[in-house]
């Protein structure tokens, strides 16, 4: 089975289960499908409201469900990719569960048995969010050292990266904010990562591209900020943004005001809009003007219909309430009207956002600490001075976090 195929995936499954309760199929599976070529290993995390899929051989991690079905004794999962189907049966066993396969003319059998749950170091702490929704998250606190540590949530770049940085459209992981996390644990520093509205195991609380929600991001961490503060055991909370959610934690530090200060890594200084309006010019000469309308539009908070081909995807209609949320903001102004502390962080091998963003970013904040830290590339890794290497950090967790980031952070944190 080729990645494609196994990416368009639909799985029905029945299991063993020993207490009868959709709950039993929480949790983690590992297991195998049995290929004419061979056998292909999967790992399957379910949840309340989905499931992840992961396919070690193929690179992939972290592929949501677009459907699930859970009773007490059979669990019926769909991914969707490509256009293909997928389909697996299966009846209990002693073991967990085993059936067959079929796509096409294809078939074969499968079994799955439950697995120790995921990897990450540290503790599981759901974030009771607004709207009803629950933000799977991971606390990391640092050895006991008989004062109460500082607190940074870490907040991943947009889209659909999780908790630890990593985006299923991406081939492979690279676990930065997992390793950020075990870094400052060891300079004394907690932390608390989540997976935000539309990634990880929050997924199916935006059930449609129209769901998605800028503001709601927003909203979110500002909520997690003010629902930490109110923890004893740590003696103040901050906030840091990776990349794009930067310009989300910024947001959310003004509208929470965030008392003790901001972390900004490895950002652009140009924000969703300023991005679509530089698309917009080196667009082909007959297509500026209707590029500058369809903006216009959104900037005035009015949805358009009817885009050309060649706008047609990136101002589609199910986008488009999204981008109107995301043209409100932008990372200088918000940068320049909060009244806390600012590290602005940037990598010298960082290829995406440059040290003229740095500056520019420092500019906005003129109180700001800046740090660039040597060697660091874009996802917060070191790497040599290669752009293949450089590139494949983003999807490899072998390459290590950039020395020196955590402690830069951790100084941050204890200046007065």
């Amino acid at each position: 089975m080729n990645r494609k195929h196994a990416l368009a995936l639909a799985l029905c499954a029945a299991a063993l289960v020993t207490a009868h309760s959709q709950d039993a199929w929480s949790g983690r599976w590992e297991g195998s499908l049995q290929l004419s070529e061979g056998s292909l290993p999967f790992t399957l995390t379910v949840g309340a409201d989905g499931a992840l899929l992961d396919l070690p051989t193929q690179n992939l991690y972290g592929y949501p469900t677009a459907l699930a079905r859970r009773r007490a004794d059979s669990l019926e999962l769909a991914w969707l990719f490509g256009g293909g189907q997928f389909l697996l049966s299966a009846v209990p066993d002693a073991r967990g569960a085993s059936g067959r396969y079929g796509q096409g003319g294809n078939n074969g059998p499968f079994t799955m048995t439950r697995a120790p749950g995921p990897s990450r170091t540290g503790t599981q702490l759901d974030f009771p969010a607004g709207g009803g929704g629950t933000l799977p998250g991971t606390l990391v606190m640092p050895a006991p050292s008989g004062s109460r540590p500082p607190l940074v949530i870490l907040h991943q770049g947009l889209g659909v990266a999780d908790r630890d940085g990593n985006n299923y459209n991406l081939a492979g992981r690279n676990d930065a904010l997992s390793q950020l996390a075990q870094a400052l644990a060891a300079q004394g520093v907690a932390s608390y990562r989540y997976d935000k509205r539309g990634s990880g195991m929050a997924t199916w609380l935006v059930p449609a591209e129209e769901s998605l929600s800028f503001e709601a991001w927003i909203a979110d961490l500002a909520a997690c900020a003010d629902w930490l503060a109110g923890d004893a055991r740590f003696s103040g909370v901050w906030i840091l943004g990776q990349n794009d959610g930067a310009l989300v934690a910024a947001a959310a530090a003004n509208v929470a005001a965030l008392e003790r200060g901001l972390i900004v890594a490895c950002a652009s200084a140009d924000g969703p809009l300023d991005a679509y309006r530089d698309a917009v010019a080196s667009a082909p000469a007959e297509q500026r003007a209707e590029g500058e309308a369809l903006i216009a539009a959104l900037v005035a908070g009015r949805r358009v219909t009817g885009p050309s081909d060649y706008y047609r995807d990136a101002f589609r209609p199910g986008l488009q309430p999204y981008l109107i949320e995301a043209f409100r903001h932008d990372l200088e102004p918000e940068l320049a009207r909060y009244p806390g502390r600012v590290l602005i962080v940037q990598g010298d091998r960082d290829m995406q956002a440059t040290i003229g963003d740095f500056r520019t970013l420092a500019d906005a904040s003129p109180g700001a600490m800046g740090v660039v830290v040597p060697a660091m590339n874009h996802v917060l890794k070191e790497v040599p001075p290669d752009v293949d290497e450089n590139n494949r950090a983003f999807g490899d967790p072998s390459f290590p976090l950039a020395p020196g980031l955590a402690e830069a952070i951790a100084e941050f944190l204890a200046a007065p």
